[in-house]
Order: C-alpha cells, then sequence, then structure tokens
C-alpha cells in the first residue's frame, strides 16, 4: 500500500515547518474535526515554496519544527495559513501560494487535471484515469499520496459506485472519509464568489 505525506510524518520521515488545528483555520468544520483533524505544513528545502500541506488524524504532532529559522518562512506559513481561511470561508477562493513543482511527470500532468477541477464539481476515478490515460487504481493511489490534498483538490474524485466516497488520504474509513464528505458538501452548498 502506498504511503500518504502523513504517513511519512508519522514513521518519522519528516517533520513540518507549521502544524495548525483544523478548528483554528475553519470554525465552521463539523465539531467531530475540528479538534481532530490539524495540517501539516512544510516548505520547499529552499522556503520559497509550499511542498506539503496534509491533514493529520488523532496524533498530530505537539510540536512543529521553529517557523522563524529561515526569515522567509514565517510570511510564508502567515500567507498559506491566511489563504486556508480564506478557503474555508469560501471554497471558490483560489490559492496563490507558490506550490513546489511535482517530482513526476504524471504528478504533473494529474495535477494539472485536478487544478481544472472547479470548486463544487467532482470527477470519478474512472474519468480521472481516462483524461490521463491511466488505470483508476493507479489514480486512486496516486491520489492518496498527494501532498497537497485542499490546494491540488483530490477530494473532488470520487468512486462511480453506489458508496462514492470509497477512499482519501489512503483512508477508506473513519475522520478522513468525514472530513472528505465535508470538504465536498461545503464546496457544493457554497456560493461561487471567487
Amino acid at each position: 500500500m502506498a504511503k500518504s505525506a502523513a504517513d511519512s510524518h508519522h514513521n518519522g520521515e519528516s517533520s513540518f515547518d507549521a502544524v495548525v488545528r483544523l478548528g483554528e483555520v475553519a470554525a465552521q468544520a463539523p465539531a467531530n474535526l475540528r479538534d481532530r483533524i490539524h495540517i501539516g505544513i512544510r516548505l520547499s528545502p529552499a522556503a520559497d515554496a509550499l511542498a506539503t500541506l496534509v491533514f493529520l488524524t488523532d496524533s498530530a504532532p505537539t510540536q512543529a519544527a521553529r517557523a522563524a529559522v529561515c526569515g522567509v518562512r514565517e510570511p510564508l506559513l502567515e500567507d498559506i495559513t491566511r489563504q486556508l481561511r480564506a478557503w474555508f470561508a469560501n471554497p471558490a477562493h483560489v490559492f496563490t501560494v507558490p506550490l513546489d513543482e511535482p517530482h513526476t511527470d504524471f504528478q504533473k500532468r494529474l495535477r494539472t487535471v485536478l487544478c481544472a477541477t472547479r470548486s463544487g464539481t467532482t470527477h470519478t476515478y474512472g474519468e480521472l484515469a481516462k483524461q490521463l490515460d491511466s488505470a483508476p487504481r493507479a489514480v486512486g493511489q496516486a491520489l492518496g499520496s498527494n501532498p497537497l490534498p485542499l490546494i491540488v483538490p483530490c477530494h473532488r474524485i470520487i468512486s462511480a459506485g453506489k458508496n462514492r466516497l470509497t477512499g482519501f488520504n489512503h483512508a477508506s474509513e473513519g475522520p478522513m472519509l468525514t472530513l472528505k464528505a465535508w470538504l465536498l458538501d461545503r464546496e457544493s452548498s457554497a456560493p461561487i464568489h471567487a
């Protein structure tokens, strides 16, 4: 099974430049998610782009790396947090923070297609696989490993079957699926005014 960016953190492979509780940037989040979900933020090594923004559950880190190590980190982290608040206030908000480049051509094509998916719309794994000339299962694995799941909106990809929410962040149940359902509901019910 592929590892999500959040899994890498839990296995001690990485640390974050900042960690925010979902409730800090999304006061309107369901009560059962506000304190349980955290967002891990990691900047690129040069601190000039966002490399990772992942949802963490339960065992969220109690401490993030010092954000002020480099003078540029603090303003970029503040901008990311401000833009998270803006998105949760209005899901049509378009993130403008600089993003770290994808590592492979497939990830680059996947990012392009996902970013073209408008807020409030969904596509199936099969539809996305056809666009990328890939298999739905491979697409699902790539989506689960997406290091920027809100900004590169993989939550907008759903199953074609009866149970349309089958996975998010390599989880097939629990708070991650609840979070995906809330994100989709939030987007579909919000007035679009970017």
